[in-house]
């Protein structure tokens, strides 16, 4: 799964990171950024708003369950080993206490997390691109681009929405849009193979989350909620996202 972008949202829905992979020239600006920045927070809450209260009923009685795939914040997210790390530290066990910052181990966690997104806007695949958004515990985004294109099957109880448009051309191009929700089973959503690249998402943006703790929130000089221009941070980012291709 090659990352083409990455952006990162404060929780007042403001761009204070991002960085193009794809190397195109004839690439979005700053300015077009800053409106899809925009616009991916309003549609996230707008997505939370639109999430049927039956589904937050189950999301509750599940998190309230002795179910060990739910727990009282919300889903837990599978770990899954080593995704964007270096091939040759997943084969050493030692502490790589350098490489990681202050994280002491081969790797940022290993154990599944809860996914402190509810109700929001979680997936977006076209044609062209998948886009994954990771929601923090307070209300900072990460999304990433990717060049891969998932195909969501057929599935009444599927929980996103389909749309299929027709360009000038006559040539379809459709969207689907999955929302997070609690109603699935973890077989069901283990599954499918378009959840799985949600689960690898997860766990590829918990991890820049956790350099982004590590590099920026510690940094003495930075205020929260601006822009980031940490050198450490831009290095350790890069890194991670060239050993996921």
């Amino acid at each position: 799964m090659a990352i083409q972008t990455l952006l990162i949202i404060n929780k007042s829905g403001g761009l204070i990171y991002h960085r193009n992979y794809a190397g195109e020239k004839n690439g979005l600006n700053s300015n077009d950024y800053l409106i899809l920045a925009s616009t991916l927070h309003s549609v996230f809450a707008i997505a939370s708003q639109l999430t049927p209260q039956a589904v937050q009923l189950n999301a509750k009685r599940s998190s309230n369950s002795t179910d060990n795939n739910f727990s009282k914040g919300g889903e837990k997210i599978p770990y899954i080993p080593y995704v964007g790390m270096n091939a040759n530290d997943s084969n050493n066990t030692t502490n790589k206490l350098n490489k990681l910052g202050s994280f002491m181990g081969d790797d940022y966690f290993k154990e599944s997390f809860v996914s402190w997104n509810k109700g929001g806007l979680r997936q977006l695949s076209t044609d062209h691109f998948t886009m994954f958004i990771y929601q923090t515990m307070t209300g900072m985004k990460f999304v990433a681009i990717s060049s891969s294109v998932l195909r969501n099957t057929a599935d009444p109880s599927h929980s996103g929405k389909s749309n299929t448009t027709a360009n000038a051309n006559g040539i379809q191009n459709s969207t689907t849009i999955s929302y997070s929700t609690a109603q699935n089973s973890s077989s069901d959503y283990n599954s499918n193979s378009s959840n799985l690249q949600v689960q690898i998402a997860d766990n590829f943006l918990r991890k820049i989350y956790c350099i982004y703790s590590d590099y920026v929130m510690k940094d003495p000089f930075y205020s929260l909620e601006m822009p980031i221009k940490s050198e450490l941070f831009d290095k350790k980012v890069k890194q991670m996202v060239s050993n996921l291709e």
